[in-house]
């Protein structure tokens, strides 16, 4: 599982997810090794018993991805910064 986090507000996240859906060879790389779940942070909504069984990947930003085996244990924290290449994110990375 790929747990997505972040929120409408973000623009980052927004970046991902536009590269994400705009690129047919991404999008079907993780619909085919991935259960995407879009986790929300906001003021309304901040998820905080999850994020702190997570190990507070907020501490990065956002978005920041979590990856779960399939009995939910974190397996991987990824910063998302690592990714972004100009004003957006690399394909590459």
């Amino acid at each position: 599982m790929l747990l997505q986090i972040g929120g409408n507000w973000c623009i980052w996240c927004i970046y991902f997810n536009d590269l994400v859906k705009a690129d047919p060879e991404l999008d079907k790389y993780l619909r085919a090794n991935y259960e995407v779940v879009h986790v929300n942070y906001s003021p309304e909504n901040k998820n905080e018993k999850l994020l702190a069984e997570l190990e507070y990947p907020q501490r990065f930003g956002y978005p920041v991805f979590v990856v779960l085996d399939s009995k939910g244990k974190r397996l991987h924290t990824q910063n998302s910064a690592y990714l972004e290449e100009g004003n957006g994110h690399s394909k590459k990375r």
